[in-house]
């Protein structure tokens, strides 16, 4: 029985595919073929046939370790054994050693079939080609006596040969980029802690650092050395704190005078890394703000200035006022806000609360805010005062950000909060996700139409997520690779300097766009009386590919069927691609695009009704902002041309039963 859950990946990707699990376990599992860890290769699991009781079952080797693709015999007369031809052998109970190096052979090796005793483990036998985190091609295993010194590709340091005469030392070697990696190098802790137990306190680090790559191209001077490291140009990884771009090269770290320099290896999935936030969110109720302001740790490059325009980079949740009062902030609302702790609500009857802030949903057991005008029964109250709603975390954001943001260019600029953004239908576009929005926003004073919506302005610089491993630390750069890498939930381009985007750590296959990332695991739909699930590519790869091996196994008719079974999208009806994640339904078999769904499309970031009218000059009443779907079919009140869906928004004043083109209303509208 063989379990490749590890092959599974996107399989339309001009980068080789890389296992996902702990980078930790990379570096500690050794495949049991050829004695080599296993790294970032791709590796297949096995049942040990020689184990009856089963008690390991797990048999891990690389993926081109595997008996289907070793030669079963090496023909010719190999150039170590002339005498006779090499024949594949396994599970030996004699622990064989290597004829050429010494070395105990693996449960794979070679044997000359005259039984002359000549034997060779499959790296002296082979080429073995294994995937290392610190490079995008694969890498040859090259065992040998004496090597000549080289420069370390991991590391960027000259490595001496053995001192020991007649060592063997195993490298690895991309022969094209004349890229090599040392072995120590090779299995360089991920995430180390600096310490002070030299007292050389200007060198100590509170977060843990963790190795990376140049494919992030960072820059910065090494905190240890000073001297200056690019990513760009720097073929080599180097030791970085995300949360405070702390930049120390490996040589400086690891390898320093331990009198001067002490580090602490530490796992990653034990390490305390400030601000890591872990999705999906279980469903489109949770809060995202809450989420990612509860216990916010300053840092990530930003510093808050309240109302009283005092600087701060503590926890957000420090500034919230006492809730049993009438709450004042004329930067957010005209009026006083009034608060509540309703534990009854159901969103499922009724209208669900939506934050005028952030455009999310106000869970049914959050408190909130309501504008006290509203709540006074005051029948002079504006029209959006009556669907005015707040979280308690968004009543208390900062007025202004003094940022290096994930997508703003500019460094130290500061960002002013808005409640209202001052364009057409006081709508913005979000910088960091793309998406049009007419919630609260930060925008740039010295940059023109730079805004974020409040859930971007505060996105942290890393998370993890369960589309990826949860040890694959994903990490937003604030400079991006030359190269645009395509979002693995939606297969779209995260454009350079455009929007927020986050890239995997450990791997060079897994990116994301911060509103895919933000995508909840579940969400309710008209459509489905039941709560549809986030399906993850890899995940319907898995359950695609076990379902294949069962009909190839001799399933039945109606399995094939099933195996050829085309999904569609139950809103748009047009085929599902299963290379893009999606939602659905398994028990009822439905499922929906992820653009299809109101609470996640592109207009998802608008809250639409009394929070976003206009005044138009060919209607008396004011207009509310609608989905030209919920109106599709009717007329123009101005051009009398028939609405249509594709027009994306409209507006509609719902007491007159008039309705108008988006464009109109924009070259109608008062002022």
């Amino acid at each position: 029985m063989v379990d490749d859950i590890y092959l599974h990946t996107r399989r339309d990707r001009d980068v080789e595919a890389e296992n996902k699990i702990d980078p930790d376990d990379g570096n500690s599992m050794v495949c049991n073929a050829c004695r080599v860890p296993i790294f970032s290769t791709p590796f297949i699991t096995t049942v040990d046939p020689d184990d009856h009781n089963n008690n390991d079952p797990d048999v891990i080797v690389h993926d081109r370790c595997a008996n289907d693709h070793l030669p079963p015999r090496l023909e010719g007369r190999h150039p170590l054994h002339p005498g006779g031809d090499l024949v594949l052998h396994q599970h030996s109970t004699t622990m064989p050693s290597c004829s050429r190096c010494r070395s105990t052979c693996g449960s794979r090796f070679y044997k000359c079939r005259t039984n002359c005793g000549f034997q060779l483990d499959l790296l002296c036998a082979l080429t073995i080609k294994i995937l290392h985190r610190s490079h995008h091609h694969r890498l040859t295993a090259t065992r040998g006596k004496s090597l000549f010194s080289f420069t370390c590709g991991a590391c960027g340091s000259q490595h001496q040969p053995p001192p020991t005469a007649g060592a063997w030392l195993t490298v690895y070697v991309c022969s094209p980029c004349d890229y090599w990696i040392h072995p120590d190098c090779a299995r360089l802790p991920n995430a180390i802690v600096l310490t002070n137990d030299n007292n050389k306190d200007e060198h100590h680090h509170p977060h843990p650092l963790l190795l990376t790559y140049s494919h992030f191209y960072y820059y910065g001077h090494c905190r240890i050395c000073s001297r200056w490291y690019d990513g760009e140009y720097e073929n080599s990884g180097v030791y970085v704190c995300f949360h405070c771009r702390y930049i120390a090269h490996i040589k400086c770290a690891v390898y320093a005078d331990p009198h001067q320099i002490s580090y602490k290896p530490v796992l990653i999935r034990d390490a305390h890394i400030p601000n890591l936030v872990h999705l999906p969110l279980p469903n489109e109720h949770t809060s995202v703000m809450n989420t990612i302001l509860t216990n916010y740790v300053g840092g990530d490059h930003i510093t808050t200035v309240t109302s009283t325009g005092s600087s701060t980079s503590t926890s957000i949740d420090d500034h919230q006022s006492d809730s049993s009062k009438l709450f004042e902030n004329n930067k957010i609302h005209e009026h006083p806000l009034i608060f509540h702790e309703d534990h009854n609500h159901n969103p499922a009857v009724g209208v669900a609360r939506v934050c005028n802030a952030c455009v999310q949903f106000i869970s049914p057991s959050d408190p909130f805010y309501t504008c006290a005008n509203n709540n006074n029964n005051n029948e002079l109250a504006s029209s959006c005062c009556r669907d005015f709603f707040l979280h308690i975390c968004c009543a208390n954001l900062p007025t202004t950000l003094i940022t290096q943001h994930l997508s703003h260019d500019n460094d130290n600029h500061p960002l002013s909060l808005l409640s209202k953004v001052n364009n057409m239908f006081n709508m913005f576009r979000c910088s960091g996700c793309q998406r049009q929005c007419n919630g609260f926003a930060y925008a740039c004073v010295k940059c023109d139409d730079y805004y974020l919506d409040v859930v971007c302005a505060f996105m942290h610089t890393s998370i993890t997520h369960d589309g990826h491993a949860k040890s694959h630390i994903l990490h937003s750069p604030r400079l991006y690779p030359v190269r645009h890498m395509p979002c693995i939930c939606c297969g779209d381009e995260i454009e350079k300097h455009k929007e927020i985007g986050y890239e995997c750590n450990s791997c060079r296959k897994f990116s994301l766009h911060v509103r895919c990332a933000l995508l909840p695991d579940t969400i309710t739909h008209r459509f489905d009386r039941h709560p549809l699930k986030l399906l993850i590519t890899t995940q319907r790869l898995i359950e695609a590919d076990e379902h294949l091996q069962l009909v190839e196994r001799g399933g039945d008719h109606q399995e094939k069927e099933e195996d050829e079974k085309i999904m569609f999208c139950e809103v748009c009806e047009v085929d599902m691609d299963d290379k893009y994640w999606h939602y659905g339904c398994k028990v009822c078999d439905q499922y929906f695009h992820v653009d299809c769904i109101p609470t996640l499309d592109r207009l998802s970031r608008i809250k639409f009704g009394f929070a976003s009218t206009v005044h138009v000059t060919c209607h008396d009443c004011p207009l509310e902002c609608v989905r030209a779907v919920s109106v599709d079919g009717y007329r123009c009140g101005h051009c009398q041309v028939i609405i249509r869906e594709s027009d994306i928004m409209a507006f509609e004043c719902s007491e007159c039963y008039f309705r108008i083109h988006q464009d109109c209303a924009r070259n109608l509208i008062k002022y």
